[in-house]
Parts: C-alpha cells; structure tokens; sequence
C-alpha cells in the first residue's frame, strides 16, 4: 500500500523558499510514519536517510519503508509505503515550450498537438510529473532519456508504454498536478 500526504502552505516575505519546502516535505513524512508505522523522531532529530547511486533517498534505519517527496510553489507531497514509490507534483503555469523535445515521445507530441491554450499546458504538466515519478520510483533520476517511454491520456486513467507500471495522477486545489508511479500494483491512497 501506498499511502500519499498532500499539504499546502504559503511562504512568509523574505523566507528562503528552498528550506521551506524542504521542511514541509519532512513534516510530511514525519506525519507519515507515525500515523501509518508508530515511528516518531524527537523535535530537531532529521530523518535519517541515505541516497542511493542516482541520489534515491532511503530511510536509514526502515529499508523496508519506501518513500519519495517532492513539492513546488506552495504545495509538498510525500509518498510512503511498502513497494518502492516516486512522486511528482507541479503548479501549472507556463512554461517554455523548448523543452518538449527532451520531454515528450513522440506519441506524446501527438496528443498534445492536438490540444490548445490552457488543456495544452496542463498536458504538459501532466505528462511532466509522470515522467518524474517514473524515474524517481526507478531510483534513476534523470539519467535515462525521457523520450524513451511514454503515458498515454484517457478519460479514464494513464497507460504506461512499460509493462506493469501503475501509475495515478490527481489535480490537487486546481492548480497542481500530482503523479505518483510504482513499478507494483497496490493500493494508492491520498489525504489532503
């Protein structure tokens, strides 16, 4: 099972943005382990955790806990269960539309030539976090190139052209889109 935490926040003037995703991430996961596995660290005690090869975050004393955070412009998420899990989320915004040739299969493409004004950005986005959720359960980062497989959108889920991946997507607060991959089917839940 997969459990996800959503949290939006607004950023003081002056606060350092960085750090406070970075901390609102971790509260995420605090959050999560105790309320799913009755672990608690003591106020001022990081998490620990290690990095794999391609810089996969593991929990140091808990190999056998999975999870993956990553937040934007006011929003942190974190994904924790018991299969290996990668996680995504994006405000949809504009963007340059330069990278879609680094991004995008050429399927991809299609369906998203097809599309205009404000469907077209979220497609991006939509595709974007998929493909950072794909590479983050694969504890791979960017090192693969992303044209190299591909989502395809339906009314009534996301198809993977890898075999047995599962992949989820919501719209959080109309205005982010949050992905969340395993390479195992299981149940996905999500508090907001």
């Amino acid at each position: 099972m997969i459990k996800i935490y959503v949290e939006e926040f607004d950023l003081a003037e002056g606060e350092n943005k960085h750090e406070r995703e970075h901390q609102e991430g971790e509260l995420l996961l605090r959050k999560g382990l105790k309320e799913d596995y009755g672990i608690e660290y003591g106020d001022g005690i990081p998490v620990p955790v290690l990095k794999g090869r391609h810089g996969k975050p593991q929990l140091k004393d808990y190999p056998h806990i999975y999870h993956n955070i990553s937040h934007t412009e006011g929003l942190a998420a974190c994904a924790l269960g018991d299969v290996p899990v990668g996680i995504d989320v994006e405000l949809i915004r504009p963007f340059s539309e330069k990278i879609i040739r680094k991004v995008m299969s050429d399927q991809e493409k299609e369906q998203y030539g097809k599309l205009k004004g404000e469907e077209r950005t979220a497609f991006f986005f939509k595709i974007w976090t998929l493909k950072e959720s794909y590479v983050k359960a694969a504890g791979w980062g960017i090192t693969i190139p992303l044209t190299d497989f591909s989502f395809h959108l339906e009314p009534v889920g996301v198809t993977c052209s890898v075999p047995g991946v599962q992949v989820v997507q919501y719209c959080v607060k109309k205005r982010y889109i949050l992905s969340i991959c395993s390479f195992e089917q299981t149940e996905i839940t999500i508090s907001v």
